[in-house]
């Protein structure tokens, strides 16, 4: 379908070292990356104007970057600007790591390195005008825009509007090229996280126009790293899932121990609640992610993010004790590189295993800022999370004034994200701080107000679907609704409420248990 468009050029094919882990630090040592193993983990074919070691090194470490393992995608970058220093797509490789469309808005840090490595791109010469276009975009994304805007949040999205652009008109123009297809998509999809809106139905044009896109591409190139990745990435949501669940099976093909390849299938078996897979997937992801981290002594946030990811899949299939074992791992982490979400995915644990089984008095009794490796301070929606815990338990045991302080913490929160403009964070962390404030009104005996109270959050939290960084909200407040209904014989009303949340969130354990309760009572 789509041919070589560089045949002056032998393609270099990709068999990409074991890559395991992105570590905190440029991860090399004395002029020296990590070797990995000799196993694949894609196929990488972007012929550059360097000479052909600068082109070895570049090709490895595009297959990072498409993997999305930054951190380990830098130094193989660095290693090729130092064996061609005419390299200038070293460099913009060296940029194209600085920023996480995908994450979260890029820090000073970030933003500082990638102009620094496309003026240095722009030092050098540029032969091709391929490769001036490749850079020419990754400015777009790193131009400050005018007029300045105060808010980091939409600062990212101006960003991304204007580089998603910019990898249009490569793609376009050279409509051969996988990659400016990948990064187009990669673009697509990152602009349209930033418009999500409360109480609006998702648009998911952009996401399947993008996984359309890839899907046509995997045709030819089916063992592109950034195909599969993106394609999953459009496709993560209860109305897109089944699209991608034949690529989710095949993506330990491409890369068996890649710490975030292993990890990324479970974002389409969550959808659909395939438990055993989910567990599976990210159990070797996090083996993985401690393989390297106590070879390398680096620390890891994706060691955590695959373990929220366990715990989820364990308290699905009630195995309460591989739940336990979960949380240990978790709390024993002494060493966490503090991503943004790492926050959430260290918290967002300890939540989840007391609230889904019911623990009420040991969730009330949580433990805030653990483990202490990071820096809790700085992650508003991974305190509200405890907050959430402690509230809903506090308040179910009848400690209301331990429960009203919860809320007023989330609510704290809340501000501060509100603050930051950060839409998403500050609408989904509402929710939970309503949800606590609607069981404090029920126990108070006003009953009426908890449940439109709680109907307002749960509608809150569902028109705003989960984010990329979480398997599922911590506890559904859509369920909370429904047992408030059932606890007051609302039956039928009980019954839509479970049977909604199962829409967004497919054989969820808790769901399915208090339908069948509800069924037993019809029936008595």
């Amino acid at each position: 379908m789509k041919q070589s468009y560089l045949t002056a050029f032998i393609p270099f094919v990709l068999v990409i070292f074991l890559m395991k882990m992105c570590s905190n630090d440029d991860g090399h040592q004395n002029g020296q990356h990590n070797e990995q193993s000799d196993h694949e983990h894609g196929v990488v074919e972007f012929s550059i104007s360097c000479n052909d070691e600068a082109q070895e090194y570049f090709n490895q470490a595009l297959g990072h970057l498409h993997h999305m393992m930054y951190e380990q995608a830098r130094p193989v970058f660095r290693d090729a600007a130092e064996a061609d220093p005419n390299c200038a797509m070293a460099h913009w490789g060296i940029a194209m790591t600085s920023f996480q469309p995908l994450w979260h808005p890029t820090p000073d840090e970030g933003l500082n390195r990638g102009k620094e490595a496309l003026e240095t791109a722009r030092s050098l010469e540029i032969p091709t005008e391929r490769e001036e276009a490749y850079i020419r975009a990754a400015e777009a994304f790193f131009t400050d825009p005018e007029p300045a805007v105060e808010s980091r949040a939409r600062d990212h999205e101006m960003r991304l509007d204007a580089w998603k652009n910019a990898q249009r008109d490569i793609f376009e123009s050279y409509s051969d090229d996988v990659d400016a297809a990948a990064f187009y998509a990669l673009a697509d999809i990152s602009y349209a996280v930033t418009q999500f809106s409360p109480y609006e139905d998702r648009d998911f044009t952009r996401e399947t126009r993008a996984g359309e896109l890839m899907e046509e591409y995997l045709e030819d190139y089916p063992e592109h790293p950034g195909l599969f990745h993106y394609l999953i990435h459009a496709y993560d949501s209860p109305e897109l899932a089944y699209r991608a669940e034949e690529y989710a099976h095949q993506y330990d093909k491409l890369a068996p121990e890649t710490v975030h390849a292993l990890h990324m299938p479970s974002h389409i078996f969550v959808r659909l609640g395939k438990w055993d897979e989910t567990i599976d997937w990210n159990e070797r992801s996090a083996a993985a992610a401690k393989d390297v981290m106590d070879r390398d002594a680096h620390a890891s946030a994706h060691y955590v993010h695959a373990l929220d990811y366990v715990m989820y899949g364990y308290l699905q299939t009630g195995n309460a004790g591989k739940a336990t074992e979960t949380l240990d791992r978790v709390l024993a982490k002494e060493e966490i590189y503090s991503a943004p979400f790492a926050g959430y995915n260290a918290a967002a644990p300890q939540a989840r295993y007391y609230l889904e089984q019911a623990k009420w008095e040991e969730a009330a009794n949580l433990e805030t800022g653990q483990p202490a490796a990071l820096p809790w301070e700085e992650f508003p929606v991974a305190e509200a999370l405890i907050h959430y815990a402690r509230g809903l338990g506090s308040a179910r045991t009848g400690n209301l004034a331990q429960a009203e302080e919860e809320r007023d913490e989330i609510f704290k929160r809340v501000q501060m994200l509100r603050d930051a403009d950060d839409t998403y964070w500050a609408y989904m962390t509402e929710a939970t701080g309503k949800a606590v404030d609607a069981w404090i009104k029920y126990e108070e005996g006003y009953i009426d107000e908890a449940l439109e109270l709680m109907s307002e959050a749960a509608d809150l939290e569902d028109s705003m679907d989960k984010h990329a960084i979480t398997p599922g909200e911590t506890y559904p407040v859509r369920e909370l609704y429904g047992e408030l209904l059932k606890n007051e014989g609302n039956l039928e009303e009980a019954q839509m409420a479970f049977e909604k949340s199962l829409e967004r969130t497919p054989n969820r354990r808790n769901a399915l248990q208090y339908l069948d309760e509800i069924s037993q009572l019809v029936m008595d």
